[in-house]
């Protein structure tokens, strides 16, 4: 009988065994979900996200900057700064919520890059007289001269993003766009991103939203006087130059014979108060765009968009329109 109870006993503890070696892999991948680690049975596996590195990288990035914006003066920064931490909630919770680990998305960054001057020999005119150029990667200077290298660096980079999915791709476009803003608001000229010609109808339904905005600022000029009226020229100068680019890959834009006025325009505060309205919303028009142009022209139609939502951006900014962290998309 003694013989028989150790023989139960032996049995009892050779099953535990058993059921913790199974037990004990299957822990450890719980805590550790790495994508190259060995095939265990019975343990889910993590698919990444298309382009994940490449958002993890952004992410990071994006906290730098609203640091970076956080240490310089002025009321500018510290709205971008302002723009920079909600525009790293958003891609951070979005990536968490994709099971992305948040201790990637977490890590300390490197500081962000900023764009170095483009060669000569390869650069061409940018819609509003920049260049443009891939930027090269260097440590930034601090201030606002730091902050807005990096602000263009981003801007520039934004083909990068050309892989990630379908429901991030407006949503990156915008974020560029914001980047290209605010570089330009930040020195004065557009910084140099990547300018190759697109078409189609996603680019053609762009420019006639383009065309109808220059119709109503035309409206805007002639009630302005001043610098309102230098404000309103320089704003239909941008729009040309936008228009024109967005032309130059042969889509053609619909031209309507003339637009409705949203309300009556006697004066100058009357026009004032048109402008805002119309750049607000060639923004919004403009985002129904964003993701269906990515998805048919990748790298270049991000391009193209942060080069064409920035310019509202900046325009819009000028009439007293807030910055959006996402523009098009609010």
């Amino acid at each position: 009988m003694a013989e028989r109870a150790r023989v139960g006993v032996a049995r009892r503890t050779l099953l535990a065994a058993a059921v913790g070696a199974l037990a004990l892999p299957a822990a450890g991948c719980g805590i550790r979900l790495e994508d190259d680690a060995p095939r265990v049975p019975f343990v889910p596996t993590r698919t990444p996200v298309p382009a994940e590195a490449e958002l993890v990288q952004l992410t990071r990035d994006t906290a730098a900057l609203a640091e970076a914006a956080a240490a310089v003066n002025g009321s500018l920064a510290a709205d971008l700064a302002t723009i920079h931490r909600r525009q790293h909630s958003v891609l951070r919770t979005t990536l968490v919520r994709q099971q992305v680990p948040a201790a990637d998305l977490d890590a300390t960054a490197s500081a962000p890059p900023t764009a170095s001057a483009p060669p000569s020999a390869s650069s061409t005119p940018g819609p509003s007289g920049g260049a443009s150029a891939t930027p090269s990667t260097e440590t930034p200077a601090g201030g606002r001269a730091g902050l807005a290298a990096a602000e263009a660096a981003s801007a520039a980079a934004a083909g990068t993003y050309a892989g990630v999915g379908t429901d991030l791709r407006a949503t990156v476009a915008a974020l560029h766009a914001q980047r290209y803003a605010a570089a330009t608001l930040l020195t004065g000229r557009p910084p140099a991103v990547p300018r190759d010609p697109v078409a189609g109808p996603d680019v053609a339904a762009l420019a006639s939203l383009t065309d109808g905005a220059i119709f109503l600022m035309e409206v805007v000029a002639a009630r302005s006087e001043g610098k309102q009226r230098a404000r309103a020229d320089a704003t239909l100068e941008a729009l040309h130059d936008l228009r024109t680019d967005q032309l130059a890959g042969g889509a053609r834009a619909d031209e309507a014979l003339g637009h409705p006025l949203p309300f009556p325009v006697e004066d100058a505060a009357d026009a004032e108060r048109l402008a805002r309205e119309v750049l607000t919303t060639l923004r919004a028009g403009y985002g129904e765009h964003l993701e269906p142009l990515v998805t048919a022209e990748g790298a270049l139609g991000l391009a193209a968009l942060t080069r064409w939502l920035g310019t509202v951006e900046v325009q819009a900014h000028r009439w007293g329109v807030p910055l959006d962290p996402f523009p098009g998309l609010a």
